[in-house]
């Protein structure tokens, strides 16, 4: 897989935080950090379609409506 470089600034104690984990479990940083990211952007894409399909959603929808259309599937 191709990598590209990615510079940022992130809090003192957010960089702090991320060695100790890294140096106790023995992990990269690089690997620690590029799941996080992964998985940040599933959870975002997955909020925006859970909005999404809130919007389209048909709506409220009378109970008498409801049962009426229940009864003519069951035919």
């Amino acid at each position: 897989m191709k990598t590209e470089a990615l510079a940022t600034k992130l809090p003192a104690d957010l960089t702090r935080a991320l060695d100790e984990v890294c140096a106790k479990l023995g992990l990269r940083k690089n690997h620690v950090i590029e799941g996080a990211l992964r998985d940040k952007i599933e959870d975002l894409l997955d909020g925006e379609d859970l909005k999404m399909g809130v919007r389209e959603a048909t709506g409220f929808h009378e109970w008498e409506g409801v049962k009426k259309e229940g009864r003519t599937r069951r035919r």
